[in-house]
């Protein structure tokens, strides 16, 4: 499992009635968020959020690590 720790800017915005809390890893320029209840700790949002990065981080490390693909990936768009 990765190790989030160092790298790691969280950002908390008062969104209306929630709470967006983002975290950005810094290494591998990765970056997610959750919405959260206000009332919520600080500190749990936080925890969730952490939570996430690693999550995205263990599954973007299993992806890369397979064996490459011939198929031409499924996405939308030109590349330019």
């Amino acid at each position: 499992m990765n190790k989030v720790g160092k790298g790691v800017i969280i950002e908390f915005s008062q969104v209306g009635a929630y709470v967006k809390v983002s975290a950005f890893h810094e290494p591998t320029m990765t970056e997610v968020s959750i919405v959260g209840d206000p009332r919520e700790t600080e500190e749990k949002l936080k925890q969730t959020v952490l939570n996430k990065l690693r999550y995205v981080l263990n599954k973007s490390q299993n992806q890369s690590s397979d064996k490459p693909s011939t198929e031409k990936p499924n996405k939308r768009g030109i590349i330019v």
